[in-house]
């Protein structure tokens, strides 16, 4: 039992830092910083950034754009051996992986700081899989540990993808959508380990589902709507204009709020109504994340995009995507 209850700390504890780590990383974005380190693992060819741009060559821009451009070369040369000729193609010819970034000590140290966390993350994932063989009579808890250790390493050869293709939209969406798979399987772990009971409402878990289904194209449109900032973020144009320069992604994903808010309404409205006292708490968190997350979107487009709002729309995302994937687990069809 009293490994059981470690574990089960050692998994919150995970699950919690890698919320923070999507936060985090989601700041580094809207300060501009994401290409504050050239290379990785390293920071301008060091393991700790410089902070003087004296301490780099004079030809440094041309140095380090030639080492993406080569990765970039052997990462095409694997999709295209995949098949995915279209993306290797983009990979070797988009303008914007050609872009270099100056050197800039604010923004090299805050992506040295995220990357920092994302190490102090890979030691909790590894605590997470070691703690998971002392859990008895559930052997799927283990093995998800592992999983998401692998996923984890996987995910920060991503990481590196993201960087060396200069914040390319593709890699930036899967770099999202892996990291909530890791949230995921987290969350799967804590509920088994903990040995929740299941209710069963069929009307209800399908309500969950849909709600959740409907939920990822959000996700999606979100970080479209993010990789378009992240070129205004390059460019002069004052924070005041941005709204004008979103494209329809932003139109349809403002509008979809509308259909997230009307499902996950649905879902409280049912919880309360057929008091299931167990759900009520988690519904209620759920509702209130996605009106909050409403409120910080209103106040990106009316108030020119404050820094400090786009990550908190992100982390309140990953909050409705964890809630409704835990009501998912807490519920079934039949007995």
């Amino acid at each position: 039992m009293i490994r059981k209850n470690l574990f089960l700390k050692i998994n919150a504890i995970t699950l919690g830092s890698v919320l923070v780590l999507i936060l985090v990383g989601s700041i580094v974005r809207s300060m501009g910083a994401g290409m504050g380190c050239p290379d990785w693992p390293k920071c301008f060819g060091s393991y700790v950034p410089p902070t003087s741009s004296d301490q780099l060559p004079y030809n440094y821009l041309e140095i380090f754009k030639q080492q993406r451009l080569a990765k970039n070369v052997r990462l095409a040369s694997i999709f295209t051996s995949l098949g995915y000729e279209g993306l290797s193609n983009q990979i070797l010819t988009d303008p914007a992986v050609q872009i270099e970034h100056e050197f800039s000590v604010s923004k090299a140290w805050i992506e040295y700081i995220n990357r920092l966390v994302g190490v102090l993350i890979g030691l909790l994932v590894f605590l997470n899989m070691i703690w998971a063989f002392s859990i008895k009579g559930n052997r799927w808890i283990p093995a998800v540990g592992v999983i998401i250790f692998l996923l984890t390493g996987f995910q920060g050869w991503v990481g590196s993808l993201v960087v060396s293709t200069n914040l390319l939209k593709g890699f930036i969406t899967f770099h999202m959508l892996l990291a909530l798979l890791i949230v995921a399987l987290l969350i799967w772990m804590q509920v088994r380990a903990r040995g929740m009971e299941k209710i069963k409402n069929k009307t209800l878990y399908l309500v969950v589902l849909i709600a959740f289904l409907l939920f990822m194209p959000q996700i999606i449109l979100g970080t479209e709507v993010r990789h378009i900032i992240d070129g205004l973020l390059v460019g002069e144009s004052s924070r005041s204009s941005w709204v004008n320069s979103l494209t329809t992604v932003f139109l349809i994903h403002r509008s979809y709020s509308w259909i997230v808010l009307l499902s996950v309404g649905a879902i409280f409205v049912l919880i309360i109504r057929w008091e299931i006292n167990t759900l009520k708490l988690p519904s209620s968190l759920l509702l209130g994340l996605v009106i909050t997350s409403a409120i910080t979107g209103i106040l990106m487009a009316e108030f020119s995009f404050p820094f400090w709002a786009q990550p908190m729309h992100l982390l309140f995302a990953s909050g409705i995507f964890s809630l409704l994937f835990y009501l998912i687990l807490r519920l079934k069809i039949s007995s």
